[in-house]
């Protein structure tokens, strides 16, 4: 009696339970357009989109991110650089002071086809061979006698020393790991300062701090022009096993589902494992391999590079496998026996599949459309990135200043105006590239633009997979499906419901962007504050934020669900069917939410499987591959790249069987509200979905 009284209390809350009706039969045919403004304001925005692309196109230059670019604004490697690819410094001691990271280095900056190989600096000759060994500006032709070595030199327009360098980052930065050697001749900078290893590395430090931005860009920008075919070979492969994965549930579920649960414990396990040898063997050797680098190297090497070599990125990563090892450990044994009966919810799903086989191929849609914006994404962030005029900066030669009135250091300025001889202590030289005000405002409607149009799609293929397996279901002879039924699916969504995508997305991509501008602020505020207070609150506020972006993702799912049967709009399918799962809370809980637990287990591990071999291949730990990759700045690269590709690639597959459970799941709630299993009111379930939930049509049980 309480627990009727208790359901009686509780059924207006989350309105009445759904009546008979003689004459439903599945999804309906006549219906009308939903949402049709939000599908207006997507379509506005998509061509917004377009004139931000335009833009990007017109004013981005991605080449600059590929190469440095000398004192006159001009990219090495580029056009009359083409064979000239690194950039050197004429007197990197110029740059041993901190104010380089705000004003850059003041000393002139060519293109050079290759770094030098040996220490000289001028002593005052005039033959043939001291004209071959000057570095000169592109202008200059050192080998004409008619103007004097030593003029070249003072005048700036040729380096009066260079030292043996390698290319970092595409610069030319000296060796200097022992003492630097010019005979037995001292040498100095216009500061009067001698000319050492000391100095040097001083000025590669502040060189280093001065680019560690823009190397971040360019390294992984270069490393991805280089192994664009590795990442596609690596999306292709992960495309092919999560597709042979869900074939293989279609026939073979239930092993397959136990094999996903045990391969993923051996996953974690050898995680755990590795993980642990890891920062034991880099314990044990005190980090050799970055030991190995000379200082500057270090300098100029990317973080997350340095980190593969880090005793403590191990002990993290062995915690982190170690703590989902044993909470899935105990998660399995807790729910041990809800297990079986997910995996036979799954193998209705499977039944669904089978019957709709055209479902299997259906994800090739969705992760083409979400591959398209990506790209268009992707290629739009590049171009505005590399948008902007050169800026042009005066540099006096000397540390004390330019000592004249005309210019002032660190002042803007322009080639053709710039006159040498009012201050012959200063240089106009680059900067950097100034970005439109308009182009910060482009990123964030880029990044906006890619958030709507992805979940848009995802929305598109939920919708799509619901109305075909909702047919699959509302069918008392489960062998007479439609023959079209995803086809049909599909023309009702575009034709009537593309508005209610646009809807559903867009609240999602508001609640993202909300968490990066948050993201965005939390780094801010750790360069700024050490208040833990605050740091605390924002944390609060994005776990809040991430609790609110997945329930609204489960309100919508079960929206586009209701939307897919009865053709409401959103709002309308999405009270609906949350009263719907409200009234039926504790089945939602114990089996739906169980088998996505299960089929989340079976992604992870073609993710983690793809993530763990791609990880050994690009690090050089498989013997006989190395040669045959190209060569990159950071082997992780490609490693997280592809890793984050395969998730998404394995989620547009695994989301067949997902979308599949839910959608039969909410039609079975729905069944056991609308009908009584008499013989006036049978159900629709299929006989094994009875046997699974404990139902049975009253007439069939006579019968029998």
């Amino acid at each position: 009696m309480r627990e009727a009284k208790v359901a009686d209390e509780t059924t207006p809350m989350f309105g009445e339970a759904i009546k008979y009706d003689p004459e439903f039969a599945g999804p309906l045919k006549n219906r009308s357009c939903t949402d049709i403004i939000c599908l207006l304001l997507f379509l506005a925005f998509l061509v917004g989109w377009g004139v931000v692309t335009g833009f990007a196109v017109y004013g981005g230059d991605p080449e600059r991110l590929l190469y440095p670019t000398d004192s006159e604004g001009r990219v090495c490697g580029r056009g009359e650089f083409v064979n000239k690819t690194y950039l050197l410094f004429f007197d990197l001691t110029r740059c041993a002071s901190p104010k380089v990271i705000a004003t850059g280095c003041p000393t002139p900056q060519v293109c050079v086809s290759k770094c030098p190989s040996e220490n000289w600096f001028y002593t005052g000759g005039e033959t043939e061979a001291d004209r071959t060994k000057l570095i000169c500006r592109d202008n200059v032709n050192p080998m004409d006698t008619s103007k004097n070595v030593k003029d070249l030199v003072i005048n700036g327009h040729c380096a009066f020393y260079y030292v043996e360098s390698r290319s970092l980052a595409g610069r030319c930065i000296p060796i200097v790991d022992g003492a630097l050697e010019f005979g037995d001749k001292i040498i100095k900078n216009v500061d009067q300062e001698n000319i050492d290893s000391e100095i040097l590395t001083k000025a590669s430090h502040y060189l280093a701090k001065f680019y560690k931005t823009k190397e971040v860009a360019e390294g992984v920008f270069q490393d991805v022009q280089r192994g664009w075919w590795v990442l596609l070979v690596g999306f292709g492969v992960a495309m092919v096993i999560s597709f042979l994965w869900i074939l293989l549930l279609r026939f073979i579920s239930a092993f397959m589902i136990w094999f996903s649960i045990v391969a993923f414990l051996l996953l974690s396990g050898f995680g755990a494992y590795y993980t642990l040898n890891k920062y034991l063997t880099l314990r044990g050797t005190s980090n050799a391999t970055f030991s190995d680098m000379s200082e500057m190297e270090q300098e100029f090497s990317l973080e997350f590079s340095r980190y593969a070599e880090l005793e403590t990125t191990w002990l993290v990563l062995f915690i982190i496998t170690l703590v989902i090892l044993v909470v899935c450990l105990f998660v399995l044994i807790f729910l041990r026996k809800r297990i079986a009966i997910a995996v036979a919810l799954i193998g209705q799903a499977s039944k669904a599949v089978g019957s709709i086989m055209s479902t299997l191929f259906f994800p090739l849609v969705p992760y083409i459309l979400q591959l398209i914006f990506l790209v268009l994404f992707c290629g739009v962030a590049v171009l505005l990135a590399s948008a902007g005029k050169a800026n042009y900066r005066i540099m006096c030669k000397s540390e004390a200043g330019c000592d004249c009135p005309a210019y002032k250091e660190n002042d803007t300025c322009s080639m053709e105006t710039f006159d040498a001889a009012l201050c012959p202590n200063a240089s106009c030289q680059f900067f950097d590239y100034v970005e439109d005000p308009k182009v910060p405002w482009f990123h964030a409607y880029n990044l906006f633009a890619l958030f709507w149009s992805m979940f848009f799609v995802s929305a598109f293929g939920e919708m799509v997979l619901a109305g075909a397996f909702a047919s699959w279901y509302w069918v008392f002879d489960k062998s007479k499906v439609p023959t079209f039924a995803l086809s049909m699916s599909l023309g009702r969504t575009l034709r009537y419901h593309t508005g209610t995508l646009a809807f559903g997305s867009l609240i999602i991509a508001i609640v993202r962007m909300i968490r990066v501008i948050l993201e965005y602020i939390d780094h801010k505020v750790k360069q700024k504050t050490d208040s833990k207070i605050i740091r605390a609150l924002l944390c609060c506020c994005r776990c809040c934020l991430w609790c609110l972006e997945k329930f609204l993702k489960f309100i919508n799912r079960n929206a586009y669900v209701y939307c897919a049967i009865y053709g409401k709009n959103f709002c309308v399918s999405a009270k609906n069917a949350f009263s719907l799962i409200m009234r039926n809370i504790v089945r939602v809980v114990v089996l739906d939410k169980v088998t996505d637990f299960l089929l989340f287990i079976g992604k992870m591990v073609v993710v983690g499987g793809i993530g763990v071999a791609s990880f050994f291949i690009f690090s050089g730990e498989v013997p006989g591959v190395g040669p045959h990759l190209p060569e990159m700045n950071y082997y992780l690269t490609p490693v997280i790249i592809i890793t984050i590709g395969t998730f998404f690639i394995a989620s547009a597959f695994f989301d067949v069987y997902a979308m599949a459970v839910d959608t039969l799941f909410l039609c079975f709630l729905e069944d056991c509200e609308r009908n009584d299993g008499s013989a006036e009111k049978p159900y629709f379930m299929s006989k094994d979905l009875m046997h699974i939930l404990n139902k049975k049509n009253k007439d069939v049980d006579k019968e029998d």
